[in-house]
């Protein structure tokens, strides 16, 4: 466990990076496989063969072009089959500002990556997500969300448990960027935001 408070980067332990790269697949895939055929034994039986490491594993070419799943993700992933095994239990309705908040921060990074913010402004966002103050931003913003947006207490929980597995472990890569948001997330916020102002219009 490495928590960075004396200003270096904090990055996960090589171990853990290994079970959570095929863990968290494993997660993901059976869940995707799930809401496709609604049928759980097969989809807990694609999760185990994904959990096996060997040559020519799935998760090793996922892995080469997706990197490893965010935790945001595999959440999904989990409440995915939590909504199946209990389908009156869980809501899958996020607050309107989160998605907004993940939205704009995937843009931000994208600037980030292709170098188009200002000069002037010598930002870099992406290398400030492997930086130990970082995590209490993130926090602060949490703070935030729930003081204000007064989400139910289901997503309070699970967003304090995303940001608890972020601190205790630094999964997937040690930067809090990673932990909240890949490219399938931002795709499916914005598909969110899509289709909650087309229903309103």
């Amino acid at each position: 466990m490495m928590l960075g408070l004396d200003g270096a980067p904090a990055l996960p332990q090589a171990g853990w990076v290994q079970v959570g790269l095929y863990l968290g697949w494993a997660c993901v895939g059976s869940a995707l496989v799930l809401r496709w055929c609604r049928h759980a034994v097969f989809a807990a039986c694609c999760g185990v063969v994904l959990c096996v490491p060997w040559a020519y594993a799935p998760v090793g070419f996922w892995a080469l072009a997706f990197q490893a799943p965010s935790v945001v993700l595999v959440a999904w992933a989990i409440q995915t089959w939590a909504q199946h095994l209990r389908p009156q239990g869980l809501t899958r309705q996020a607050p309107a500002c989160l998605l907004w908040a993940g939205v704009l921060l995937g843009w931000a990074l994208c600037l980030d990556t292709f170098n188009l913010w200002p000069s002037a402004l010598n930002l870099q966002l992406f290398a400030m997500g492997f930086e130990p103050a970082s995590v209490w931003m993130v926090l602060a913003a949490w703070l935030v969300f729930v003081a204000f947006a007064k989400p139910s207490a289901r997503w309070v929980m699970g967003s304090a448990l995303v940001l608890l597995v972020y601190v205790l472990l630094r999964l997937p890569t040690g930067n809090v960027w990673d932990a909240l948001l890949d490219p399938f997330v931002w795709i499916a916020l914005h598909v969110q935001l899509w289709r909650r102002a087309f229903k309103t219009t």
